[in-house]
């Protein structure tokens, strides 16, 4: 067995050089996989909707908008909203579901399909007010109520292309990851 090692050194070498190539583009690779998750975590964002509802001295307000709670930019590609099972094409048809007998409020609304949301940037959906004079309270907490029950998804990707469905039920605390957004809809204003 010596004697073999003494006329074998050569080889001895090379195979002790394969395998510390071998360990070494390991480690490489590892490294670059640990340096890739770190590259999507320092840009990932986090889309949340809320709503919000507010009794002011002169009126009410319902309000829905989105923040981005995360660190990086969200790339907005798709929205969708339904109000009782019908789909919205624009937020304004919320102020045309009021209850018979409440005024249609006045409303402020924005699209946001296509919009870059900075990590801590809030975006108004639809706001939408009533003064105190002359509204039935009761008809207020009915479209409240109806309102609540409205669904809203929205789709946003990193700037890596990592994307993320999220929804207004509070069910899920935690963004869906999908593997690319629903194309969108032309005839949709959201």
């Amino acid at each position: 067995m010596l004697h073999w090692l003494k006329s074998n050194h050569h080889s001895l070498t090379s195979l002790s050089a394969i395998i510390l190539s071998v360990i070494a583009l390991y480690v490489a690779w590892d490294q670059s996989r640990v340096m890739r998750a770190q590259q999507h975590a320092a840009v990932w964002p986090a889309v949340q909707i809320q709503t919000q509802f507010a009794t002011q001295e002169d009126g009410y307000i319902m309000l829905f908008d989105v923040k981005n709670d995360g660190i990086g930019p969200a790339v907005v590609e798709h929205v969708y909203a339904e109000m009782d099972g019908e789909r919205l094409l624009n937020w304004e048809q919320l102020g045309g579901r009021v209850p018979d007998g409440l005024q249609r409020p006045g409303m402020w609304t924005g699209a946001l399909r296509g919009e870059i949301l900075a990590p801590g940037e809030e975006s108004i959906l639809a706001q939408l007010s009533w003064s105190r004079e002359g509204v039935d309270t009761n008809l207020i907490r009915e479209y409240r109520t109806s309102l609540w029950g409205a669904k809203i998804e929205i789709c946003y990707c990193s700037v890596y292309g990592r994307c993320w469905m999220v929804d207004n039920d509070r069910t899920e605390i935690q963004p869906e990851a999908v593997d690319h957004c629903p194309a969108a809809d032309p005839e949709s204003n959201l």
